[in-house]
């Protein structure tokens, strides 16, 4: 009955109008057509606005805070299932925009330098569906003998989002001055409070670029990988199923004690990080990706970042190119890494490693990724993008 009604009503304004435009006065039609064009200019705002309104509840709210620390801890153990029911309308809503989502699976973040506000409207700009960020403790928390911080707690309670919880980021000083201390610490909370991910740890480490620049040398970091506490990692990582990640520089010397950990623990979920990247060449004369594919049918949990620099970036300390991925400086990259990641798409995972020193580079290493990316077919392109991480940390596929 009211839908009769609202139809009957729609039918007597539409008789006034034409009435109007066939016996009204000029300035009756004058103010009748303005009001029509009114309506025809405003109208696609008005729907457009909706619309946004509409994307914004599924791509997700932009906090109202900027320091994390003002929410309060979100309640472990963490409620995977509601937030996977958000991360999915994200990546949902960010590929109906027309972008391809990126889960960025490592990266790492200095907790007094985030602007969680700014950066959530960076991460929705850029297409970043989610990030695995793994907090910093720091050398001032270090000194009041930390081993641990609860910061992304606050970050996830903040904004539910953009977030994957991720352990504690296994670098200097923490890391490297106790290490067993440290791993205790990670696998704690990663059983009390449900972590799907542990952060990077760092094994062999060189300083970073731009550290290498600042004469910062403390992060050259060489921890065996099949000293003790390596073996405590990967037999965590065995038993629980929770992946980590490795920071392992490229050489030839150190293949063998990785190779001799993947045997000893083959259901220990490795993500190596920074595919094909080498600091120095002539340590490396093995690795390529040959010796890439070899590990992959060899060792069916070893898994593969795509975190490396851009075409231009040059280690200072061998002066090379390190990123040998690309075939040249126009962001082609070579065809046997195209063939390799072609076949076995689930194996790579799309990474920009951010650090505490480099939080403001989102939108550069954002840009050199999804350079990458365009040389993939589209739907491997897909898979290294966002659903090869999402199948390794929740065993499901979008």
């Amino acid at each position: 009955m009211q839908w009769i009604l609202a139809v009957y009503k729609e039918i007597v304004l539409a008789a006034k109008f034409i009435k109007i435009l066939l016996r009204g006065s000029e300035m009756q039609k004058f103010i009748l057509i303005l009001s029509l064009f009114l309506f025809l200019l405003v109208s696609p705002l008005i729907a457009i606005e909706k619309i946004s309104i509409s994307n914004a509840a599924e791509i997700g709210r932009i906090p109202d805070i900027e320091d994390a620390d003002a929410a309060p801890k979100a309640n472990v153990p963490f409620d995977m299932n509601s937030l996977k029911s958000k991360w999915r309308d994200r990546i949902k809503a960010i590929r109906n925009s027309g972008k391809l989502p990126i889960i960025d699976i490592e990266s790492s973040y200095n907790p007094k330098k985030l602007n969680v506000r700014s950066f959530a409207k960076i991460m929705d700009k850029e297409g970043v569906a989610l990030i695995a960020f793994s907090p910093q403790v720091g050398e001032k928390g270090f000194k009041e003998g930390k081993l641990w911080t609860d910061n992304i707690r606050h970050l996830i309670s903040a904004d539910p989002w953009r977030y994957i919880p991720t352990t504690v980021a296994g670098i200097y000083p923490a890391w490297t001055e106790k290490p067993e201390d440290f791993l205790n610490e990670q696998i704690k909370h990663v059983k009390e409070d449900g972590y799907p991910l542990m952060g990077e740890f760092e094994f062999r480490h060189y300083p970073s670029p731009p550290e290498y620049k600042r004469g910062e040398m403390y992060r050259d970091v060489d921890i065996p990988i099949n000293s003790k506490v390596g073996h405590r990692l990967f037999a965590f990582s065995q038993e629980s199923g929770i992946p980590f990640q490795i920071h392992y520089e490229i050489e030839d010397k150190l293949l063998s004690s990785l190779e001799e950990m993947l045997t000893a623990y083959p259901k220990a979920k490795v993500i190596w990080c920074h595919l094909s990247q080498i600091r120095y060449q002539v340590r490396s004369a093995i690795y390529g990706h040959d010796y890439v594919e070899r590990l992959i049918k060899k060792y069916p949990n070893i898994y593969f970042d795509t975190a490396f620099g851009s075409t231009e970036s040059v280690y200072p300390g061998s002066r090379e190119r390190h990123a040998r991925i690309w075939g040249n400086e126009h962001g082609k990259v070579k065809e046997e890494w195209i063939r390799l990641i072609t076949a076995y798409p689930w194996r790579f995972l799309a990474a920009m490693d951010l650090g505490g020193d480099r939080m403001d580079e989102l939108p550069e290493k954002n840009k050199t990724l999804r350079k990458f990316l365009e040389n993939l077919p589209e739907d491997v392109r897909e898979i290294v993008a966002y659903k090869a991480a999402w199948k390794l940390l929740f065993n499901e596929e979008l």
